[in-house]
């Protein structure tokens, strides 16, 4: 168990020794605790499967005000004691505790190994106001040193991390979910996991996403009177002007008409996202450049010499997507 260790370091300088390699090196299955002696322990914290570890109070004060403020309570004269050490029961199981506890000490961190306990994790954090340590988390999470949610899983990451109140979690998982069609295949047993009205408003955060991303998207379309489009669109005014390739017909478009005021294309499909439309674009770019007989469409804006327009066009989607948040009813 999380038995010990001479703790004169804070967390901060625990947590910045080691390197992601050194970390993901030291991972450790959830399943077998920390074998670590702490001689000078003077708190036992116990699980919820009775399993206790020894720590110290000084530290858990440290990382949590909840911590600091419960055991600057007076203890009841009747209370549990073991080895002469208050005991304080948890409702977190063993694996939990496990981990969490890795993460106060300057010892091999314990590593989540699905983005599930993950989440697990930070609500701990937040239900024992461990800010500093749900900050590590999450810096672990986008490092790719803890899990993140993969394909479809978003959904069943939306709905445990609405149910657990990780606002940020939350909202990061509904982005992720427009690169998927929101079907009940899709969805699969995920759905038994939303609370409330936490389907609801992911369908409308969806359509608010959709109607923000076609209103950017539409914003492409400006016809400039000469050369090439300073906006970033594809196209010089000559092959705008040409029968060949009216606005109409150019991929753009076809993206916009899919999606717009279509509610069968909103669930089913992904939308035209930061993450996807690029592959999009450059998919429809060789037949769009045969179509023109633009030499400047035709050479210039070859799939590989194209980053102003990609670039652009995928930073004022992230733009739009910014600005439309969920709304969770817990």
């Amino acid at each position: 168990m999380l038995m010990s260790c001479k703790v004169g370091s804070a967390l901060s300088h625990a947590q910045g020794r080691e390197d992601s390699q050194a970390q993901v090196n030291s991972t450790i299955p959830p399943s077998e605790p920390l074998d670590i002696s702490l001689p000078d322990a003077n708190l036992v914290i116990r699980s919820s499967d009775l399993v206790n570890f020894r720590v110290h109070k000084s530290i858990l004060a440290l990382v949590s005000p909840f911590f600091r403020d419960l055991l600057s309570l007076p203890q009841p004269s009747d209370s549990e004691s073991i080895d002469g050490l208050p005991v304080v029961q948890l409702s977190e199981d063993t694996e939990l505790l496990n981990g969490l506890i890795s993460m106060l000490y300057p010892v091999r961190r314990v590593i989540p190994d699905s983005y599930e306990k993950v989440l697990d994790l930070l609500a701990a954090c937040q239900k024992y106001d461990m800010a500093q340590v749900q900050s590590f988390i999450r810096t672990e999470v986008n490092r790719g040193i803890f899990p993140a949610p993969v394909g479809t899983e978003v959904f069943r990451a939306y709905a445990i991390a609405g149910g657990k109140g990780l606002i940020p979690e939350m909202e990061k998982a509904a982005c992720l979910t427009l690169d998927h069609p929101m079907t009940f295949e899709t969805l699969g047993e995920a759905l038994r996991l939303f609370d409330g009205c936490a389907l609801r408003d992911l369908a409308r955060f969806r359509r608010r996403c959709r109607d923000n991303l076609i209103m950017c998207l539409k914003s492409f379309l400006e016809i400039k009177t000469t050369g090439p489009s300073s906006s970033g669109y594809v196209g010089c005014y000559s092959c705008r002007a040409s029968s060949s390739s009216r606005w109409e017909h150019n991929w753009l478009r076809q993206v916009i008409s899919q999606y717009n005021d279509s509610k069968k294309q909103l669930f089913t499909d992904p939308l035209p996202t930061p993450s996807n439309i690029r592959g999009q674009y450059l998919k429809a770019l060789p037949s769009y450049s045969t179509a023109t007989h633009c030499n400047y469409c035709g050479t210039t804006r070859a799939a590989n010499n194209d980053p102003t327009f990609s670039t652009e066009l995928e930073s004022k989607l992230a733009q739009a997507l910014d600005k439309v948040h969920t709304f969770v009813c817990f």
